[in-house]
């Protein structure tokens, strides 16, 4: 997980000028992937952090690349 404790946010990661746009866009796929994994594996209940809203936001990352 590249992406994991270097970005906060999509959009930070959309902000690094050192990260290709392939970069970007493998990151953000992967983060979309192992956000939807764990969304699914802790949907019993369980509360926390909007897990739905950091979604959002890295679909409208993934859609600003390309």
């Amino acid at each position: 997980m590249p992406y994991f404790g270097k970005y906060e946010t999509p959009d930070a990661l959309l902000r690094d000028d050192t990260v290709s746009r392939e970069e970007k866009i493998t990151m953000l796929e992967q983060w979309r992937d192992d956000k939807k994994s764990y969304m699914r594996a802790t949907d019993e209940g369980m509360e926390g952090e909007d897990r739905a809203e950091m979604l959002k936001q890295i679909k409208r990352a993934l859609a600003e690349l390309q």
